[in-house]
């Protein structure tokens, strides 16, 4: 699950234009805070596609693992979309990030949220490990607050999109 999870943060940092569309992903990672053992991921959700619709897919940890997810995908429609990459646009680049990157969970959910398009790149992060630094950089209350609506917002979009897959 870990090689995974790489890769699809590498595939975060890969984004490309079309002269049709903007490309964008969207991508939450519940589980980011570590302490002598490395986070343990709750859920993951990746939203990408461009203006013109977009594919889901949400995994979530089964009851009593560590290592098995419950996946679910499917597609959002273009008015969806529309409205959420605008919001997330407009809304993320007045938040702060951490500084140094990933020294500290400055918005205290234990949640990483990344939204990346051609021209705009922004994930916040937390500390992995042991080595833990407090940030220089801190969110408000009201930061906060519009944290925690963004990331109810993409939970919602992946929960009324997402569909259960066969086991």
């Amino acid at each position: 699950m870990l090689k995974q999870l790489l890769l699809i943060l590498s595939c975060l940092l890969f984004v490309q234009y079309t002269s049709t569309a903007m490309v964008f992903k969207v991508f939450l990672r519940e589980g980011i805070v570590g302490g002598f053992a490395g986070p343990t991921v709750k859920q993951v959700v990746e939203i990408s596609g461009d203006s013109n619709g977009a594919v889901v897919a949400h995994s979530t940890l089964k009851p009593g693992s560590k290592f098995d997810y419950n996946q679910q995908s499917g597609e959002v429609t273009p008015q969806e979309i529309h409205t959420l990459m605008g919001d997330l646009h407009s809304q993320l680049k007045q938040l702060p990030l951490e500084n140094p990157i990933g020294s500290d969970d400055i918005y205290g959910r234990d949640i990483s949220l990344g939204f990346f398009t051609d021209e705009f790149q922004w994930q916040n992060g937390g500390p992995e490990g042991c080595n833990r630094s407090p940030s220089s950089t801190q969110a408000t209350e009201q930061q906060k607050a519009v944290f925690n609506e963004l990331v109810e917002r993409v939970l919602s979009v992946s929960q009324k999109f997402a569909i259960k897959k066969q086991d």
